[in-house]
């Protein structure tokens, strides 16, 4: 019938990532909407994330907190004069926290397909305090960058996300280094999701 919601296993995987997209830059302008997922400071805090960590953050970046674990910021592996790169950085919490723990020898960078996402990331660099810190707009299924030329590929919650999980390993596989090292965090369910559930786009972000 005319005007009826497509279901998810009715959209391309160009429309998923659209409406994943669409989502997500409606919560860099509005983070403080109701969503079925959890957004912001508290969440991140009731995560786990130090309270003094954030502390050093704008609230540009806190707001618009959608990850799903704290273990980026904890992790003690990183190494100056790497280089990092942070899939699905959202407004940029992640990557300038692990920017945080390197020094200015090392290049640390955000990609994320949501740019009002990015806007939010970048106005903390516009201080020059992190100028080897950076921010694009790009898919982890197309990452705009060169082949083996990455040490480190982490994320924080994007590989559910995305209809064609596949594509963002083969991608991670072609930019790392020899010897280079993945580190994800990803949602864990405790049960399947219902037929229902896996149809529904609303289901999709919880």
């Amino acid at each position: 019938m005319e005007g009826t919601a497509k279901t998810l296993a009715e959209l391309t995987p160009g429309e998923i990532r659209q409406l994943v997209r669409d989502k997500y830059s409606e919560v860099a302008a509005k983070p403080k909407s109701k969503y079925k997922f959890r957004v912001g400071r508290d969440y991140a805090l009731d995560l786990g994330y130090a309270r003094e960590q954030l502390g050093t953050l704008p609230d540009t970046m806190t707001d618009a907190f959608t990850g799903v674990s704290p273990f980026l910021a904890r992790f003690g592996e990183l190494a100056t004069g790497e280089v990092i790169l942070e899939l699905g950085c959202g407004g940029g919490l992640d990557t300038t926290l692990v920017a945080k723990q390197l020094a200015p020898s090392a290049k640390v960078v955000g990609l994320d397909l949501s740019f009002a996402m990015l806007q939010r990331a970048s106005q903390f660099l516009s201080t020059g305090e992190h100028s080897h810190v950076s921010f694009n707009q790009g898919l982890a299924e197309e990452i705009p960058l060169r082949d083996h030329s990455v040490d480190w590929v982490i994320s924080n919650g994007i590989f559910n996300l995305s209809p064609e999980k596949e594509r963002i390993l083969t991608e991670i596989h072609r930019v790392l280094k020899p010897k280079g090292h993945v580190l994800c965090s990803e949602i864990v369910l405790n049960q399947d999701p219902s037929p229902e559930e896996r149809l529904n786009e609303d289901d999709w972000f919880k």
